[in-house]
């Protein structure tokens, strides 16, 4: 496992320590820290994805493969 030291300010700093007490499930600040770098990066994944399908759903409209609305059943 590799170490990342990170400086903080010291208003983060506490407003972390007054965190972790609401949020006991998190035991400790690289918990809490090793969260919230898994959410950044799926989120970006997600935001990826959903380029991608705009992208396609745009190359189909432009190319007519689409059905209107109204055709569905």
């Amino acid at each position: 496992m590799s170490t990342l030291n990170v400086k903080i300010p010291d208003e983060m700093d506490d407003d972390l320590r007054e965190f972790l007490e609401e949020h006991p499930h998190y035991l400790n600040k690289s918990e809490l820290v090793r969260d919230a770098l898994r959410h950044l990066m799926d989120s970006q994944q997600l935001a990826d994805w959903a380029r991608d399908d705009i992208r396609v759903s745009r190359d189909q409209i432009d190319e007519g493969d689409t059905v209107a609305l109204d055709d569905l059943e």
